[in-house]
């Protein structure tokens, strides 16, 4: 990237919007942090800049076992002309029978899914794994880098997404029933399982296999 071009500042707007949650930090490596709370288990959020004018982000929200959320995930690649991205809220049980979890988190999302779905670029997910384990209202592109603007214009989908899930978080409904319980570790485990395998095929010359590991430890 020339000296004239700065990269999108993806860690740092997507961290503004946790501001309403009183997250803690509970591990740190390299540009990634680890952050926690009381309904969320896990929260791993960083970028990171290759040498070969590459730039990766990648934000994921895993809720505490027993509140009822989807998992959250962001997948940020952004190079000098185009940027690859993904925005999701991934069911954890089956959205297409689970009507209250799909009118909550779902449907409510589809006004944001609309105002996204004319960015330039918007395109389905390359990857036929991922794409199976995401929900309806995800958001995928390859935006081409054309004129001032459109690294900010590409970075909104994951911040505004993001700053719903966590506008969802304070009302998380805690979960009592067991076979609910179990199909939502099921459910997280697959999802979990798809993206360690996708993110070590794809970016595991970027992203090393501990730092994989912090993402879904």
């Amino acid at each position: 990237m020339t000296d004239s071009m700065l990269w999108a500042p993806y860690r740092e707007k997507m961290l503004e919007q946790l501001e309403p949650i009183a997250f803690q930090e509970i591990e740190a490596l390299d540009h990634f942090k680890v952050y926690a709370s009381d309904k969320i288990a896990r929260l791993v959020i960083g970028d990171v800049l290759s040498d070969r004018g590459r730039h990766f982000g990648m934000c994921v929200v895993f809720p505490q076992k027993h509140y009822l959320l989807p998992l959250y995930l962001s997948l940020w690649d952004e190079q000098e002309k185009e940027i690859s991205c993904l925005v999701d809220m991934m069911p954890t049980v089956d959205s297409l029978i689970d009507e209250p979890f799909r009118i909550k988190y779902l449907d409510s999302m589809q006004p944001l899914w609309d105002r996204f779905s004319n960015l330039p670029g918007i395109t389905p997910f390359e990857d036929d794994a991922v794409r199976s384990v995401c929900s309806i209202i995800y958001t995928a592109a390859i935006i081409p880098i054309e004129r001032e603007g459109m690294r900010l214009a590409a970075l909104a989908p994951h911040t505004e997404y993001l700053k719903s899930y966590v506008a969802f978080i304070n009302d998380a409904p805690v979960v009592e029933s067991d076979a609910k319980l179990q199909e939502i570790k099921r459910k997280t485990d697959a999802i979990k399982g798809t993206l360690r395998d996708y993110l070590q095929r794809t970016y595991g010359s970027l992203v090393n296999r501990n730092l994989i590991d912090v993402f879904f430890g």
